[in-house]
């Protein structure tokens, strides 16, 4: 679906309500008035609810995937889309977004398809950057790329998934510096390097 500006006020809207006060508790009346559109102009964009979920979804997940895809093919040097990869990852989780999706998803099968592309292009993209740290000695050339690929996805995933975990990287500047030095020391060549780039 192309979007216009209405449109997209509409997503955008819904995604903010959506996050805030959750899935079910969201009216297409609480939508039109948040948007300040009418139900009929909802209705222009999207036929029903189930549309709507599959549209908020797949405005989401592509607005990430296509931002991995750029991270990955930037020209920047390795740390930085390191970094960069880390902070989408992160951003995608802290702005409710990630957990958003996940809850559509079982509400619309058809985004199922949008999250797989979301998780090959996330995979595809770190085992870019993965072969590009093994290939210039940034990470440990002894060091299987697969296992190197699940062993970041773990962390990504107990982020995701861990909200006292989220909550103490967020808030706790020098948990965060150790946490991570200990963490990256085992796949990176030097460690506290990738740390000091911060």
């Amino acid at each position: 679906m192309t979007m216009n500006k209405k449109a997209d006020k509409i997503l955008n809207t819904t995604i903010r309500l959506f996050i805030r006060d959750g899935v079910r508790k969201i009216t297409m009346d609480d939508i039109a008035e948040n948007s300040n559109v009418s139900k009929v102009t909802i209705y222009k964009y999207f036929a029903d609810k189930d549309s709507l979920y599959h549209e908020v979804g797949k405005h989401i997940f592509s607005d990430y995937t296509e931002q991995l895809r750029n991270t990955a093919a930037s020209e920047q040097a390795l740390i930085k889309k390191l970094y960069d990869f880390l902070d989408i990852i992160s951003n995608f989780t802290n702005s409710g977004k990630f957990e958003l999706c996940r809850e559509l998803v079982k509400y619309n099968n058809a985004l199922e398809n949008e999250y797989d592309l979301y998780l090959q292009i996330y995979r595809q993209a770190m085992l870019a950057l993965i072969d590009e740290g093994l290939e210039n000695g940034l990470i440990k050339s002894s060091m299987n790329r697969d296992m190197i690929f699940h062993y970041i996805d773990m962390g990504v995933v107990y982020y995701q998934q861990s909200p006292e975990y989220r909550n103490r990287m967020l808030g706790d500047n020098s948990f965060q510096k150790q946490f991570m030095l200990f963490y990256i020391s085992n796949i990176f060549s030097d460690g506290a390097q990738i740390l000091s780039a911060i």
